[in-house]
């Protein structure tokens, strides 16, 4: 019998990776536990579909035959004489990509195709960067335990290997009947014996012992250039840990994000931003801006605010910005001012009316 369809139970893609998977099995774990008021029949089947596609191999079995790998292992189950294969289905399929007169074309998988997958899935990691070395660039030593194949036996943790009496060698075993005059429908399953690998294991290996790898420190060097942003990622093809049921590792991606600051000053693409208060009497007679935060100016960095200088305005300063990556150009330094008037002056303004007004009067 086929299986519900474990994808649609948990709201992710065919194609989703194994984040996504937990990401929306958590979710949908806190909305339909029983302790929470959810119910106990929906919560088992996000339970059962977690089960399958959080394990690769469970996974590769079910997507290979749109059943239950415990099913398919079990050689199907039930006494159904299609070991477990929904009949309707193969009447479905029987025209088109299924089997139709024993000739077994089109089949979800072929010889070998229920062994290793080619490689590994992606490993993403998130790196915070500061705005300083987004602006210098820097390289980090990124540095992690990597579980590798041991060289002599190639991860298979044996001294030889030998084909399969059960499936000669190919992973996979069929059983047919006819439905009809002249028409056949063939089930192919994974071998049980072999778990579809077509070959089985002889001794143990003298260097591993049988445990197929070996641990080691592992230091990859993350450069950041000047002028990349966050978001940017850097990917080291095959860095990721070996695994027996990939031929090869998958690739470490490095994801740069923003690291929490206290500073003023904001990154917008290659523009700096920032807001600086100032009082009524200096947005008449004029002041400077000064800062220590400023990534190119470790000795400080100032802008003249000019007399008459209104509410919201926005200063620009040309190629102060963060350098564009790959060139010698650079963004601008753009300085919101805000008038912040106290007290003090309001009152200053009040007392010496009079005067204001004589200050302000132009011509007739």
């Amino acid at each position: 019998m086929n299986a519900e369809n474990y994808y649609e139970i948990l709201g992710v893609a065919k194609s989703s990776d194994e984040n996504a998977i937990k990401k929306n099995y958590k979710k949908l774990c806190l909305q339909h536990h029983p302790d929470k008021g959810g119910d106990q029949v929906t919560f088992q089947k996000i339970q059962k579909a977690y089960e399958v596609l959080s394990d690769e191999r469970k996974r590769s079995i079910y997507d290979q035959t749109g059943m239950d790998p415990e099913q398919v292992e079990n050689g199907g189950g039930g006494g159904n004489p299609f070991g477990g294969v929904d009949i309707g289905n193969i009447f479905m399929n029987m025209f088109g990509s299924g089997m139709a007169g024993g000739m077994g074309g089109g089949m979800p998988f072929g010889v070998g195709g229920v062994g290793k997958k080619r490689k590994g899935p992606m490993k993403v990691h998130e790196i915070p960067v500061s705005l300083y070395d987004f602006y210098h660039g820097k390289v980090i030593k990124l540095q992690f335990e990597q579980q590798k194949f041991c060289s002599n036996c190639k991860g298979e943790g044996c001294k030889t290997t030998v084909s399969c009496s059960t499936c000669d060698g190919v992973g996979i075993v069929e059983q047919m009947m006819m439905i009809g005059p002249g028409m056949a429908a063939v089930n192919r399953s994974p071998c049980i014996q072999c778990r579809g690998k077509g070959k089985q294991n002889s001794g143990t290996c003298g260097t591993c012992n049988g445990k197929r790898y070996f641990k080691k420190e592992k230091v990859l060097d993350v450069k950041i250039e000047a002028g990349m942003n966050p978001g940017d990622s850097l990917t080291f093809p095959k860095e990721c840990s070996d695994d027996v049921q990939y031929e090869e590792a998958g690739d470490v991606k490095i994801v740069l994000i923003e690291a929490d600051t206290d500073s003023s000053i904001r990154r917008i693409n290659n523009d700096l931003h920032t807001t600086y208060k100032i009082s009524f009497k200096d947005s008449l007679l004029g002041t400077i801006y000064e800062t220590l935060e400023h990534s190119g100016h470790n000795e400080g960095f100032k802008i003249q605010i000019p007399k008459g200088t209104l509410n919201n305005e926005v200063l620009c300063v040309d190629n102060e910005g963060m350098p564009k990556r790959n060139s010698k150009q650079f963004g601008n330094f753009y300085l919101k001012v805000v008038i912040d008037i106290s007290e003090q002056e309001k009152q200053a303004l009040r007392d010496n009316e009079e005067v204001v007004k004589k200050l302000f009067t132009f011509g007739d």
